[in-house]
């Protein structure tokens, strides 16, 4: 870390004892919000270093919302207060409806003018282009993408062993998930596997559900429900069967992660940004690994980015420039190493595998990679239209949860999905 030294002047040091010294720079405080308390491991120390390297700036962190449907729903509230922070990670599929509803207001800053003053060089050096894309809404660019992470599969190796699989030919498909899962239950006192598809915070992994078998759940032109048709009646089949056939248990992420780490779960599908917790949790008591995410559809599936983008709210001059140093270095080199190695996320920065960074830990680390090998099939986190993204979801996974527990059959729960999911577009 540089040295910044101030308050000596030339004059001074050739003896000008009169001279008076420098103004020292106000100190601008930035309020910032973001999502999930436990993701205060790594947003903590990022801050702690910016600050040192900017000590005219200060970062306070307001209480972390409990999932990403709760900061948005915050922010909407604030914006109608105008009590908002003044930056804010949004999760990618809330973007778009964050700024249609902030930009008529004057209420968030655009970045494209302020991306384009650092030069063409500076931006080709740190961010992709597709990278950028999860950030942009209607071809402008609004937020930098902070988190990126696509579903995979944790596994316990030692239970598989003892199932008497091989670990080291974890499946590639469903079907071969769901009969390890089986055998897992069969041959341990442990639960075969856990897809909290209704149990999550957000509908990201009923996303990944319809997208790995070719569909999405939104039609982008029409913005029209999309998931009615045969990706849709798969996905939820699908479902089903975790249930039926491995008798998986209700849990929520939490309760799945602790399962897991406890050595009485033996599959796991989530986000790659619980790789360094679960190791840490875990403790060496049994030996695990990660996998790909089964796609069904080989043409036309893909996986959601999860995940959210940093986007500056405030509308003071001098807290948009501290707030525009804050996103470049969070979303930089040093920020996204410090991102990755406190959770596991796909680095949204290109220089990051560089040897001054994380150099050869994803050699040395192969279970931190499953995550960056689904790029090529990753594709944006569709949100719905008029700030229903929350309330949508808030119906779907109780209809999703029927479904998995046998209550309703898979065909008629699609048709409640669809239907319960068009009144709210609708209205």
């Amino acid at each position: 870390m540089k040295q910044i030294w101030t308050g000596l002047s030339a004059a001074l040091l050739l003896g000008a004892a009169f001279a008076a010294p420098p103004a020292a720079a106000e100190q601008v405080t930035l309020q910032v919000l973001h999502a999930w308390p436990s993701h205060k491991r790594f947003h903590e120390p990022i801050a702690e270093a910016f600050m040192k390297a900017h000590p005219d700036i200060r970062i306070e962190f307001q209480a972390p919302a409990a999932s990403y449907g709760d900061a948005h729903q915050r922010i909407i509230r604030a914006a109608m207060t105008d009590t908002l922070p003044d930056v804010y990670y949004a999760a990618y599929n809330t973007l778009p409806e964050l700024v249609r509803t902030l930009q008529p207001r004057g209420q968030i800053a655009p970045l494209d003018g302020l991306l384009q003053a650092e030069g063409a060089g500076w931006i080709a050096t740190n961010y992709s282009p597709n990278v950028l894309a999860l950030g942009q809404v209607d071809g402008k660019q609004w937020g930098l993408p902070f988190n990126a992470s696509t579903p995979i599969v944790y596994f316990n190796r030692d239970l598989i062993a003892k199932a008497g699989a091989n670990p080291d030919a974890f499946p590639a498909d469903w079907d071969g998930i769901i009969d390890l899962a089986r055998r897992i239950k069969a041959s341990s006192d442990a639960d075969g596997m856990s897809y909290a598809v209704d149990e999550w915070g957000d509908d990201w992994l009923w996303q990944a559900l319809v997208d790995n078998f070719g569909g999405q759940v939104i039609d982008p032109q029409t913005q029209k429900v999309a998931f009615g048709g045969d990706a849709g009646r798969k996905a939820v089949t699908l479902a089903r069967r975790f249930v039926a056939e491995t008798d998986m248990p209700f849990l929520n992420e939490d309760q799945a992660i602790q399962q897991f780490a406890a050595g009485k779960l033996g599959i796991f599908i989530g986000s790659t940004a619980e790789v360094r917790s679960m190791g840490d949790a875990i403790g060496g008591k049994f030996q695990f690994g990660t996998a790909a995410y089964p796609v069904a559809d080989k043409a036309k599936g893909g996986l959601p980015t999860g995940g959210n983008a940093a986007v500056i709210l405030t509308q003071d001059p001098a807290k948009q420039k501290a707030a525009w140093e804050f996103l470049k270095f969070v979303t930089g080199p040093e920020g996204q190493t410090m991102a990755v190695l406190g959770s596991g996320y796909m680095p949204t920065n290109l220089q990051v595998t560089k040897p001054d960074y994380l150099g050869d830990h994803y050699a040395k680390n192969p279970d931190w990679t499953t995550s960056l090998k689904q790029w090529p099939i990753a594709r944006s986190w569709a949100g719905y239209p008029g700030n229903k993204s929350v309330g949508i979801w808030d119906e779907q996974k109780a209809i999703l949860s029927a479904i998995m527990r046998g209550t309703v059959t898979p065909e008629d729960g699609l048709a409640q999905l669809v239907a319960a999911t068009d009144t709210i577009l609708t209205n």
